[in-house]
């Protein structure tokens, strides 16, 4: 009721407040990243050393929260993904996607729930909606060039591809080694000898 009779202090605010969210987006990270889905919201506000009031201010919810710490993820994994077409063969680049994801799946709980929730993405996190088409646009490319070039089996659909790397996320989750589950998946991505001899994806 009193906002209207303080405009000289709504700079300072606003720089307080930038302050703030960037605090509390750093301290979700870590523990994202080490709880995944199941951080809490006063942890949050106890590690970014600010009260628990100042975070909600912010971030109205755990999913509001939530959908900002999935949507960063994306888009690393998407600027990694562009990178990695632009810089290696059909072959190498769907390669080196599996590899780097993996390793990053077993780093980061976060990273691997955040290629789970799509069972939300008609509710609390439509706004990912649009990064994860950018998403599945790279992937999507990654996969044509591969199977144009001889080295993945044609029969394989993006539909089949993410399911397969949710499931590499869920065998590391269960304690599966990130490096052998990259190679298991990479050896199932292989043309079938009998198609295409000598022809593969994961060496």
């Amino acid at each position: 009721m009193v906002l209207s009779q303080t405009p000289p202090t709504s700079r300072p605010l606003r720089a307080d407040a930038r302050r703030n969210r960037e605090a509390i987006v750093a301290a979700a990270d870590d523990l994202f990243r080490c709880d995944g889905m199941a951080l809490q919201m006063d942890e949050v506000a106890q590690r970014a050393g600010l009260g628990v009031g100042t975070v909600y201010r912010h971030f109205p919810t755990k999913e509001a929260l939530t959908v900002e710490l999935v949507q960063d993820r994306v888009e690393t994994t998407i600027t990694r993904a562009e990178q990695t077409i632009q810089g290696c063969d059909p072959a190498g680049a769907l390669r080196h996607f599996i590899r780097d994801m993996a390793t990053m799946m077993g780093q980061d709980i976060g990273l691997r729930e955040s290629f789970q929730v799509q069972v939300l993405a008609d509710n609390q996190l439509d706004e990912c909606v649009y990064y994860r088409q950018d998403l599945h646009e790279r992937k999507l490319a990654m996969v044509r060039r591969a199977q144009e070039a001889g080295v993945v089996r044609a029969d394989l659909g993006l539909e089949d591809f993410d399911a397969l790397m949710c499931g590499m996320g869920q065998a590391i989750v269960a304690g599966g080694n990130p490096t052998l589950m990259a190679e298991v998946l990479l050896e199932g991505l292989r043309v079938p000898r009998g198609e295409s001899e000598g022809a593969e994806a994961g060496e």
